[in-house]
């Protein structure tokens, strides 16, 4: 796997998926659409009603968050893997629909909880949820400590920068802020991304002498900080089991810091306008109880089906039309991530969409494979997958499709226009020729589970829509969020543009 774009580049930014590079031009308006145009008996099945029926479902509390893996995850794909064979669709994993691998895999058994004192030694009870959130690989731990503010977290001498030197963390829990600095250290190189993650950073802290983590983003100008996710992207490196990681709230960040309202940004500017660390013991301690069973190989499962083409020659060529099915999941009793628009809205329109191709009348003339993808929230594990094993070659899939997070907003975005022109112009032609809902800015290469096949030299188009995330990976992204009409039109124009494609259109 965002508010994304509305009218300012800046939002665009801030919004886009994983992998994206945003270009604010667009291909030229296209010319109106060619035949063949989809059935209607195809269209008549994709409704708001039924899209939002079946978000509701995999929306419920009963399947648990859908984390890649879990009981509630896997219930999930059986149910899709049952509608799947419902429509009469070839099984295209190889256990029926179901296309498994390994991946690494973190329980939690229990609520987190953390408390925090300043100098009055007074513990105050943090909520889970707004104040803050366990990551999904989190270790597990039952501590009391004292606090150290080491900046962002980084301890790289030999490139002349350690928020470390001088300070020592032994037996302290670290706090830090989650993004890396905007700026470049001495040597002018680009920090490594997987510096930026949980798990690089809770590694650094601990070869310190640190017992645990406590990470989080102050506000940028003009808007607030972000209230802590729920997010199980961990990065590469062995898993801490027994390290506890925590994203706080800005004001629980402040709390720790003392200084008051605004100290948490004051120190940012500081340490970004030296471009020196200015880390500190802290006159403050946090409680923090976190219970999480890991395994390092755990299995868990895409969902393939497959319907072949009537064409000779074209039937042996693909279009792909997934989205991922896994969401972050729940954090004990007293936490849990719905994921309505992310993803189950995305994972529903996969399933309309075949509903949509089996009840045309008429067969394409490609294959149309149909995945649920499962991993997407910890690194395109499933996508990855999939792209590796596919049910066609890649060499022979004339495109893939990918629909994230395409239910909450107010237009159509369609993603890769710059990387797969025509396709796009085909998108915004069907568009132009009926709702006129897609808005004209787009990005190049994939995006999210796209980025594989377009890796692989797979033209992709990546569905979503403008304003899409203000639940982000929080537990308010709930099916009464979803703006059901926009979502029925985004479904549709994707089923037109497929249906152009799988009758050998495509360009």
């Amino acid at each position: 796997m965002s508010s994304i774009r509305i009218a300012c580049v800046a939002a665009l930014l801030a919004a886009l998926p994983i992998g994206a590079t945003v270009r604010a031009e667009a291909p030229a308006a296209p010319a109106a659409p060619a035949a063949p145009a989809a059935p209607a008996s195809g269209l008549a099945v994709i409704t708001a009603d039924k899209l939002l029926a079946d978000v509701a479902h995999l929306a419920d509390p009963s399947l648990d968050g859908r984390v890649a893996g879990s009981p509630g995850y896997v219930a999930a794909a059986r149910w899709a893997a049952e509608r799947f064979a419902g429509l009469g669709l070839e099984p295209g994993g190889e256990d029926g629909y179901l296309q498994w691998f390994d991946i690494e895999y973190n329980a939690f058994t229990a609520t987190p909880q953390l408390a925090v004192a300043g100098p009055d030694g007074a513990f105050e009870a943090c909520t889970p949820g707004p104040d803050f959130t366990a990551r999904g690989f989190s270790g597990s731990g039952d501590l009391s400590a004292s606090v150290a503010f080491v900046g962002y977290g980084l301890s790289q001498p030999d490139r002349g920068y350690d928020d470390y030197a001088g300070l020592d963390v032994t037996g302290k829990i670290v706090l830090c802020f989650k993004p890396n600095p905007s700026w470049a250290p001495g040597d002018s190189t680009a920090w490594a991304p997987d510096s930026q993650t949980p798990r690089q950073k809770s590694l650094v802290a601990q070869a310190h002498g640190a017992v645990g983590l406590l990470w989080f983003e102050t506000a940028a100008t003009g808007k607030p900080a972000r209230a802590p996710i729920g997010s199980v992207l961990h990065g590469p490196g062995a898993m801490p089991e027994h390290f506890p990681q925590l994203e706080i709230s800005e004001a629980v960040a402040e709390k720790l810091l003392g200084g008051g309202a605004g100290e948490a940004a004051r120190l940012r500017a500081l340490v970004d306008t030296a471009k020196k660390p200015h880390s500190k013991a802290l006159d403050a301690t946090a409680k923090v109880s976190v219970y999480a069973d890991y395994s390092a190989k755990h299995p868990t499962c895409n969902v393939v089906g497959v319907l072949r083409g009537s064409d000779p020659q074209l039937a042996a060529q693909a279009l792909v039309i997934g989205g991922h099915l896994d969401h972050v999941g729940r954090q004990g009793p007293g936490l849990y991530f719905p994921g309505a628009n992310d993803n189950a809205s995305g994972a529903s329109a996969v399933l309309r969409l075949a509903e949509a191709f089996a009840q045309a009348g008429v067969r394409p003339a490609r294959t149309v494979v149909f995945v649920l993808f499962s991993s997407e929230e910890s690194g395109l594990e499933g996508a990855k997958w999939h792209a590796a094993h596919p049910a066609l070659p890649l060499r022979d899939t004339a495109a893939m499709f990918n629909l994230d997070c395409v239910a909450c907003g107010d237009s159509i975005q369609v993603g890769s226009g710059k990387t797969s022109p025509g396709l796009w112009a085909r998108a915004r032609a069907l568009d132009e020729a009926g709702d006129r809902f897609m808005v004209t800015r787009t990005w190049a290469d994939g995006g999210a589970d796209a980025t594989p096949f377009h890796q692989a030299g797979v033209k992709t188009l990546y569905w979503v829509t403008t304003n899409s995330y203000p639940f982000l990976h929080a537990p308010g992204d709930l099916p009464p969020t979803l703006n059901g009409p926009l979502y029925e039109k985004l479904v549709r124009l994707c089923f037109r543009t497929a249906w152009d494609v799988a009758m050998g259109g495509g360009s």
